[in-house]
């Protein structure tokens, strides 16, 4: 049987990939750890770095990007800009010093671990986003209201367009996507955000509030403006996940005010695109490459600085605006899960070949431990959250 593998048949290859997610899913949830950890070890085991089951191209590639620009759009859509408003200087604080924290010793650790000048800036920006894995925990026990808990949303904004929009300037310094100055794709970029986030409100609210359209159409609405823009921000020299994270933002409003519209959207993607992304992702990694005991220390130095730094920045941020230590350990744990930013960025640096194999391993150990620590402090800090006095909403 070895003898015909990799699978050939985009079939059998789509079948293979949705069963063997399933499977893993299911049993990593279980286990209380993030079915994302398992989808990626799942991509290293059957890919080509491993024991070679299925090829990256056709199946695998092509749902695996457009779950690259889902997540980013989910990203962008899951924050509340109307509780980020009230709370704006709150959530500007904490994503500066979070990402500023951050940036800095993540750019000295890849120095120091032999990467170039622009493969290292590259892991800072990665480093410097955080995701909202822990985030449902919050939803659970009512406390999403919370002025912390719209600090830490609100500074996800901050964090993730800050680092996309290094990824932007070290791609065009390196010479990547043809070279050339990054101030014309920023400032193109700035255009058509400005463009996107006066048209797409207007018209979403005259087709979502239709009622002569149906579920279908709205959310093939929905896909229609996260392509549209997608390819808009990598026609004008940027990446298209920029414009998959504005996409996100654009409807931002619009979904949270219909959620049986964003729960038929985010059934889709978590059935569909974000599996083969992670699944993608783990092909993209060589499993002999755990093996090195340099990928390990630079696992363990990188998870060192996404825990000081985003554990100072709540601390700095507890102080700062009065929060009690159960509120700033919320913080912290909400910042500490690193997933849909990073694999982006890390991602793009494979491809430009801006990372090896080693360091890209690194990351994802980072992935799996942030993932780890974070939602199980994230509930620790949760449950003493509501135990104690009703604070300042």
């Amino acid at each position: 049987m070895l003898q015909h593998l990799p699978i050939e048949d985009v079939i059998v290859q789509f079948t293979v990939v949705i069963l063997a997610a399933l499977v893993v899913r299911i049993g990593f949830e279980r286990t209380r750890v993030p079915g994302l950890i398992g989808l990626i070890v799942l991509g290293m085991i059957i890919g080509p770095g491993g024991l070679n089951v299925l090829p990256q191209e056709p199946v695998v590639e092509l749902f695996g990007s457009i779950g690259l620009l889902y997540i980013m759009f989910i990203a962008g859509a899951e924050i509340d800009l109307d509780l980020v408003r009230d709370r704006k200087q709150e959530a500007i604080s904490f994503g500066a010093m979070a990402f500023v924290f951050t940036f800095a010793p993540a750019f000295g650790v890849g120095l120091l671990f032999g990467l170039e000048t622009a493969g290292a800036l590259l892991l800072a920006a990665a480093l410097s986003s955080h995701t909202l894995v822990a985030y449902p925990i919050i939803g659970r026990f009512g406390l999403a209201g919370r002025r912390p808990i719209v600090a830490a949303t609100g500074g996800t904004l901050l964090t993730d367009t800050a680092s996309l929009l290094v990824l932007v300037i070290v791609i065009r310094s390196a010479g990547g996507e043809g070279g050339g100055s990054w101030i014309v794709p920023i400032a193109s970029l700035a255009a058509l955000s400005v463009g996107a986030l006066l048209v797409v409100p207007r018209v979403s609210g005259i087709v979502l509030g239709s009622e002569l359209n149906t579920q279908a159409e709205k959310a093939l609405f929905l896909l229609a403006v996260l392509l549209v823009l997608s390819v808009l921000a990598d026609a004008i020299g940027t990446e298209d996940i920029l414009g998959a994270f504005l996409a996100g933002l654009c409807l931002n409003r619009a979904l949270h005010r219909r959620h049986d519209l964003k729960q038929h959207l985010e059934f889709v993607g978590q059935m569909l695109f974000i599996p083969f992304f992670f699944v993608e992702t783990g092909m993209r990694l060589r499993l002999d490459a755990l093996q090195d005991l340099a990928t390990w220390l630079l696992a363990l130095a990188l998870v060192t600085v996404v825990l000081a730094a985003k554990g100072s920045a709540a601390m700095a941020a507890t102080r700062l605006f009065g929060y009690s230590r159960a509120e700033g350990l919320a913080i912290a744990s909400l910042s500490f899960p690193q997933a849909a930013a990073t694999l982006a960025v890390i991602v793009i640096g494979l491809e430009l070949k801006l990372f090896d194999a080693d360091t890209a391993d690194a990351v994802i150990i980072v992935i799996f431990l942030t993932c780890l620590i974070g939602p199980l402090m994230t509930r620790h800090a949760a449950k003493r959250m509501s135990q104690d006095a009703p604070a300042d909403r």
